[in-house]
């Protein structure tokens, strides 16, 4: 097991130093368009060619990383902290506290996020910036994904409530 997680550590640290040099490894920026190679193959110019604008794909993908590298370990912590808050509230306190949280965790369970998050990102205006389009993306999935994590720190904190070094006395 060792050698998994030495290994998967390597390949994100290698992940991280390429985006961070992305600005080196791809000098023509992800917007630039080369018109007369369009569609092109990958080649030397090109690691994995052009895309039907002219766009060169090597540099879309390393900004792309950047931009997902930074801001999704941000909605797993929103996602964290918004599980702790309601899952350990709701253990903590037990009674209407507890069954209001747990109907709250069932609902956002049992509904499909997914296709509010698509509807959602379909429904934004074509002229929003893309720093608001990520933002509104990554709060969602922020917002979406914390009820399974709450569920079991609830757990959690109820039998730590229940066992002698929880009670107060």
């Amino acid at each position: 097991m060792k050698t998994i997680r030495v290994t998967a550590i390597a390949i994100l640290a290698l992940t991280a130093l390429t985006v961070l040099g992305a600005h080196y490894l791809a000098p023509a920026g992800y917007e630039q368009q080369f018109r007369e190679t369009t569609e092109a193959a990958p080649s030397i110019h090109h690691l994995l060619g052009t895309d039907e604008l002219g766009r060169d794909r090597w540099a879309r993908l390393l900004y792309g990383m950047r931009v997902s590298l930074t801001l999704a370990p941000l909605a797993a912590l929103f996602t964290t902290v918004l599980a702790g808050l309601v899952g350990g509230i709701a253990g903590y306190f037990g009674g209407w506290t507890e069954r209001c949280s747990k109907l709250l965790i069932d609902l956002f369970l049992s509904v499909p996020w997914l296709f509010l998050l698509i509807t959602v990102r379909a429904v934004l205006p074509l002229n929003v910036s893309p720093e608001a389009s990520v933002t509104v993306t990554f709060a969602l999935l922020g917002l979406l994904g914390w009820a399974a994590s709450a569920r079991v720190i609830c757990a959690g904190a109820k039998d730590l409530m229940k066992s002698e070094f929880g009670t107060t006395t």
